[in-house]
This record gives C-alpha cells, structure tokens and sequence, in this order.
C-alpha cells in the first residue's frame, strides 16, 4: 500500500525558458528551498442556465478556459534570490567583480518586445507528484524582516496548465541543493537619506506587477501571461528614540510634504563569505515618498509606523525608468 506521503519530500526547481511556454530540456536549473508551496490550478466551468421547464438553475457545467498559479515562501538565500529578482524586474544580470561576484538587476525596459521579463518552467514536487508549470510569469515579489525572525520572501507566478508526472522531467531530473546559509533579518541595514537607521524593528517591500492571462479564441490555455508596469512600496516600524524624527515632526516632516528620499535595504548573510566579503542582498530606491505615518503606544514603548511609495528615475534605470534596483552580492559566477 503507497502513501500517505511526506511533505518533507517536496522541492522547488525553476529554470528560464528559451522558448516562451515550452518546458526546456536542458538548462541552468536554480533549486530553491521553500515552504508552503501551492499549486493551483484556476480552471474555469462555465454554467448552463438555459430555461428547460422546472424549477431549477444550474443544468449543466463545460470547462471555460484555465490558467495555473503557483505560490510559495522562501528564506533569502542569497545563491538562489537573484532568480527571483531577474524575473520580477527582468532586467538582465550585469555581474562584476572576479569571487565574490556582484549581481546588478534593474527593470527591463525594452518596448520593442512589450517590457515582458523572462518566463521559467516550475517544477514542484508535492511528495508524491511532479507538476511542471510553463510559461511561468512572475506576479509579485514581497520581502519581509524583522529583527526576531529570518527574512523572508514570498512569490507568486501565473502559468499555463500543469502537467503532471511521476517522475522528474529531463531538465529536472538531478536535484542539487547548494549550502548557502539564510539571511537572518537582525544583519539588515536601512540607510534613508544617506543616514543608517538602527531604530528600525520590521520592514516590508513589495515589487507586483499585475501579471494576468490574456485569452484568444482557438486554446483554452492563455496565449499569453502578461506581466504589467511594476509599482514599488514598503513599510517600516521604527522605535522612536527622538523627540524630532524626520517623518512625523517639525514643518518638513518626510511623511508630511512632498519630499523623496534615497532609500537603500541592505539584507547581510553573516554566515557565508567569499574571500572575506559577505554575501548580501541589496535593493536601492532612489526616490522613495513617505506617507500614511502613525505613532502608536501599544508597546511598553512609542513606535512609529511608515509606508512608503517608490517613484521611477533616471537613477535606478538602465534605460528610461524605474523605482527599484537590486545588487546581490554571491559566490555565483554565471549571470542569472
């Protein structure tokens, strides 16, 4: 008798498609260590509600057209996060540097080819089951650290139908885990107008893009997944240590009046370093609006909560645009 299976056998692989939909056979596959992955497949019924002389609605139910989504949590690994990034930006890998290598990912602006990023072929392993998800566009890409917990990412990507197997497929078939510890949220540094911030507890970012599945006659499945504009914001707690903080007080407070300021969250693994320089996750937000800011007393001690809204420049773009740039800092020497 088979079963029941084991959860703790699951695992994650992505590799970047070189035809858009079409699960590759062979390529650089980033296995990622996850949890609470979640497969979903969105599949529509349509109803038939034609009136046939009794008193009911519902007579029958056709499949309408699908797509699959697919979720999951991961720590911050800083060998593995730069995927993330490159397919939530798009922007190619521009990697420096000769060990540790420097990874610089900036937003894709190409109007020429629709500003899409790259798609990924998914493969989840549930304990039991391989399901493969094509065509993977990514939707949106939240951060978040607290100085009690490891940071933390969560991802969600729109894809074509899964297919399912009971075995791994050709590009999947060896898994390799590399040792590359997570990054614990107290080694994160909040630098805000050239000044670093040591009073902050917790943080969010958020990058989305507004990704959804545009359907044509002729396939049920989508002709395209279409990733939009991407929008930037976050969110910090700080404990007030000032009786002049620069968002809530004074004339010119930066929550208070229109006022952009440089932001940069620096994430450091404390465990893993290349010749002598430590591994680390970065993102610069060059014209940051601060707003919606609230002192709250339901600690022993004042906090101050502020969100915040990243606006595009020249500055943080390879071309046009952008709100956002990411610098991963790693062992890795290929581009991602």
């Amino acid at each position: 008798m088979a079963g029941p299976f084991l959860t703790a056998n699951s695992y994650l692989g992505m590799v970047i498609e070189t035809t858009e939909g079409t699960l590759p056979t062979s390529g650089t596959v980033y296995w990622l260590p996850v949890t609470t992955p979640q497969i979903t497949p969105n599949q529509m019924f349509l109803r038939d509600e034609a009136l046939r002389g009794s008193p009911t609605t519902v007579y029958n139910q056709v499949q309408g057209v699908r797509h699959d989504e697919f979720e999951f949590k991961t720590y911050l690994y800083a060998d593995t996060f730069p995927t993330l990034v490159r397919s939530i930006l798009g922007g190619t890998d521009t990697k420096t540097g000769s060990g540790p290598y420097t990874h610089a990912i900036k937003l894709l602006n190409s109007p020429s080819t629709g500003s899409q990023p790259p798609t990924y072929s998914i493969l989840d392993f549930d304990g039991a089951n391989y399901f493969t998800v094509s065509g993977a566009q990514a939707d949106s890409l939240a951060i978040t650290f607290g100085a009690e917990a490891a940071a933390e990412a969560t991802v969600k990507y729109l894809g074509n139908p899964y297919v399912s197997y009971t075995s791994a497929p050709t590009v999947f078939a060896t898994q390799s885990l590399s040792g590359e510890q997570l990054i614990p949220a107290w080694d994160t540094s909040i630098s805000i107008a050239a000044s670093n911030y040591t009073n902050v507890t917790t943080g969010e970012l958020t990058i989305s893009r507004k990704t959804q599945p545009i359907f044509t006659l002729g396939t049920q499945a989508p002709y395209n997944l279409f990733a939009g504009p991407i929008e930037v914001n976050g969110k910090f707690t700080l404990v007030i240590n000032s009786t002049s903080d620069s968002f809530s007080t004074g004339t010119g407070g930066w929550a208070l009046t229109r006022s952009f300021q440089p932001v940069t969250i620096t994430l450091t693994d404390p465990n893993d370093a290349t010749s002598g320089t430590q591994h680390s996750v970065s993102f610069t937000m060059t014209q940051a609006q601060f707003h919606s800011v609230k002192r709250t007393r339901g600690k022993e001690f004042t906090e101050l909560e502020i969100e915040f809204t990243c606006n595009a420049n020249a500055a943080d773009a390879s071309s046009g645009l952008s709100p956002i740039q990411a610098t991963i800092i790693n062992a890795t020497s290929a581009a991602y």
